[in-house]
């Protein structure tokens, strides 16, 4: 009876110690997963819309003698009144990609160790190393130079705009009135046409100076008499700016969508700004491609899917940038999202292929053997 119970004993203690370092290895991985339940995610691309606009501003500075170029002049017609006025010039039209943030996903299995991705996570390649380069970041900033700086009128007058004391002024200056000064510049603009007349003609009958020194007579006389006509005919500066809208559409037609707002007072706006008036985009989705992309998509294999990769097939559609009735801008190009979504091919995910895409529209570049 005593023999009886140390052998259970001893069967227990045994049993207990061969146990022992199975329960501590459980412990070293606690609730081990039995199945592919991690992955990686990536996203399928969208087309964005990017137009450049470049713009011209034209700002004019009516001259302080406007009012006298008709008198004094024989100039007709001139603005007495300052302004500015805007003109687009140029407009082109241009795509880029981003994610998509209605097509994430993620590789499962083997799969999910052979995909290879941009910076911005979306599918680039699958079994392949693939080299990207991402698109640049736009800024788009609406402050313009101030123009009222760099249109100035100089004190051109070689007389003082003081007239000469006298006994009766009690030795005080006096300033000139606006007529006497408007007619010394006006004579002063004469005498500057006329010595620029006799040296072209060589009217004195004396030697011209070198080449060189008399182009340069001739140049400053130029100047000299354009400054003094500014003075009644006013100035003009002109800059030109260069403008980026982005706009990305969703997976239908888009029609009279505002993209930016232009005014011929304060130019390229936002389309926030009420001000000025709608500049408006149209994308039109060619549906008959996306018909037949839709019906020969579908997979009859069961297991379609099952990795969770799939690619894009773009769609077509024509762009336009419309000013009322007015186009433009116009272009054709391939819209991600426009297209159908299909499942890459599970034969094609067991390491033995390599297959490229582009990362612009999600379509597939390449599949090629190993």
């Amino acid at each position: 009876m005593k023999t009886s119970i140390f052998t259970i004993i001893l069967l227990l203690s045994t049993a207990t110690l061969f146990a022992a370092p199975k329960d501590d290895k459980k412990k070293e991985v606690p609730g081990a997963a039995t199945g592919p339940t991690e992955g990686v995610v990536y996203a399928l691309p969208q087309t964005g819309i990017r137009v450049h606009v470049k713009a011209t501003r034209e700002r004019f500075v009516s001259g302080p003698f406007s009012m006298y170029a008709q008198k004094m002049l024989g100039i007709e017609n001139v603005p007495s009144a300052s302004g500015e006025r805007w003109n687009i010039d140029e407009m082109q039209i241009e795509t880029f990609s981003e994610p998509d943030p209605e097509q994430v996903h993620k590789a499962l299995g083997q799969a999910a160790q052979l995909v290879s991705l941009t910076e911005s996570g979306v599918l680039a390649g699958i079994n392949t190393e693939v080299k990207t380069v991402e698109s640049a970041i736009q800024t788009q900033s609406f402050l313009t130079k101030d123009l009222d700086k760099q249109v100035k009128f100089t004190d051109l007058s070689i007389w003082s705009f003081y007239s000469r004391a006298d006994s009766t002024k009690s030795f005080k200056m006096v300033s000139k009135s606006i007529d006497q000064k408007a007619a010394e510049a006006a004579e002063t603009l004469f005498n500057l046409r006329n010595s620029r007349f006799a040296l072209l003609t060589n009217a004195n009958d004396e030697p011209l100076p070198d080449g060189k020194s008399f182009e340069v007579m001739t140049q400053e006389l130029g100047k000299m008499e354009e400054n003094y006509l500014a003075l009644f005919i006013g100035k003009s500066s002109r800059q030109t700016y260069d403008f980026s809208f982005d706009f990305v559409p969703g997976q239908k037609t888009v029609k009279g969508e505002v993209f930016f707002r232009f005014s011929e007072d304060r130019g390229v706006l936002p389309k926030s700004d009420l001000s000025g008036r709608p500049i408006v985009i149209e994308v039109n989705k060619a549906d008959n491609l996306a018909a037949k992309q839709n019906g020969l998509s579908a997979s009859e294999n069961p297991e379609a899917g099952k990795s969770g990769l799939y690619y894009r097939m773009p769609g077509m559609a024509e762009i336009r940038i419309l000013d009322g009735s007015t186009q433009l801008a116009g272009a054709r190009a391939p819209i991600a999202q426009f297209g159908t979504i299909a499942p890459v091919p599970e034969n094609l995910l067991d390491g033995n292929y390599k297959l490229g895409f582009h990362p612009e529209t999600g379509a597939v570049k390449s599949i090629t053997e190993k």
